[in-house]
């Protein structure tokens, strides 16, 4: 190791340890770090530059590079494991190879293009997933509606920095549709409909009676204010679930619901595919927890989502080499892979909380349930090295 450097408080404007940019391809944030004095790289070599973004104490209060001063060897890969009934929390990380020139610390974007000032770029290393929804049915075949739920069938439990690299261009560390998850979880905490066991795990809730208030026969049920047997902006006990997300965090029209979590990337194999098994499932849950609808979720445009896509593992731990295995598309509609940096959604929630861009989906009428899936979304951090 030759250069090592922690930035705190990235994310807060305060201070400036890193500034806004914003253009028609996203936003984010960058810094620019300048080497100097005995800092700086010599002439004529080339140098793998690593970036890991995190917040402080998540992970188990997970440390980069833990252990690995300047002048040491480093030989591990880098990973991150959800403790034992947490969840998976943002994070980013980056590779880029650096060259020296006349002083200049320079970057290219691939083996053929034209060198440029050295930027490495820090994207998600998990995926994402939000629902958005309105006009809930109060009441599905009899039975009164309590929550929806969206499960997974799969979950890993550790991510791996690694992947970043195209195999075909050592210069290009632009890889899309990277599955860098491992260590899948079997403690299953809910199941599938028909299931008389647990076999899949819950992604996020939404407790209706938490965004439609004020039920005094049964306080575990939404209160459907007008009577009209739809929870929806007519309804003017609608407020935030503030549990959920805190006064401040989210801005929503009167009478929607939402619920979103991050998740670590899974392969779906082909066994799945023949048996079936989809890769999420939306529910409607009554008060005991009975599943009393659902729809298995369709993937919008599956056969293109998974293309050329990359698994990363470590079939020898931390301190081995990471084996990268390109994967043919088996996807489905229903059984596909879950890749880093892409956000599946259902329903239209833009960062801008401009209402008149939302779009959530109308339960009342739903035969089937489109998950959208974006690479890239919403923020990339970058830092330029002088």
């Amino acid at each position: 190791m030759v250069y090592k450097k922690t930035i705190e408080n990235w994310s807060n404007p305060d201070n400036k340890a890193s500034y806004p940019w914003s253009t028609e391809d996203g936003q984010g944030r960058y810094v620019t770090i300048t080497l100097t004095g005995s800092e700086c790289l010599e002439e004529g070599k080339n140098y793998m530059a690593y970036v890991i973004g995190y917040q402080s104490g998540t992970y188990g209060g997970y440390e980069p590079f833990k252990g690995v001063e300047v002048g040491d060897y480093y030989n591990q890969t880098e990973t991150v494991t959800v403790p034992n009934g947490g969840y998976a929390e943002e994070v980013f990380a980056g590779a880029e190879i650096f060259l020296v020139e006349n002083g200049v610390i320079l970057s290219k974007l691939s083996a053929e293009a034209e060198a440029q000032h050295g930027l490495m770029v820090a994207r998600r290393q998990v995926a994402g997933t939000f629902g958005y929804f309105t006009r809930v049915p109060v009441q599905v075949n009899g039975s009164s509606v309590a929550k929806l739920r969206l499960v997974a069938t799969k979950r890993n439990q550790t991510i791996i920095f690694g992947g970043f690299r195209s195999v075909d261009d050592a210069f290009d560390f632009h890889k899309d549709n990277v599955i860098n998850g491992m260590n899948p979880r079997m403690d299953y905490d809910c199941a599938l409909a028909g299931s008389a066991v647990n076999n899949a795990f819950s992604v996020y809730e939404v407790d209706l009676c938490k965004w439609f208030p004020g039920n005094t026969e049964n306080v575990q049920l939404p209160l459907d204010m007008n009577g009209d047997g739809y929870l929806d902006s007519a309804d003017t006990n609608w407020r935030t679930d503030e549990e959920a997300y805190p006064k401040g965090t989210i801005s929503l029209p009167r009478g929607t619901v939402f619920g979103d979590s991050f998740w670590v990337s899974v392969v779906m194999t082909q066994r799945d595919v023949e048996e079936g098994i989809p890769t999420f499932q939306m529910q409607m849950l009554d008060a005991e927890g009975r599943v009393i609808k659902y729809w298995d979720i369709i993937l919008r445009n599956y056969e293109t989502a998974g293309e050329d896509r990359t698994l990363v593992s470590l079939p020898d731990g931390e301190n081995g080499r990471t084996v990268i295995t390109e994967l043919d598309n088996i996807d489905t509609e229903t059984c596909f892979s879950i890749v880093r940096n892409r956000l599946y959604t259902m329903g239209e929630k833009r960062q801008s909380q401009n209402y008149g861009e939302d779009e959530p989906i109308d339960l009342s009428s739903a035969g089937v349930l489109v998950l959208d899936a974006r690479h890239e979304w919403q923020i990339m951090n970058s830092i330029i090295f002088n």
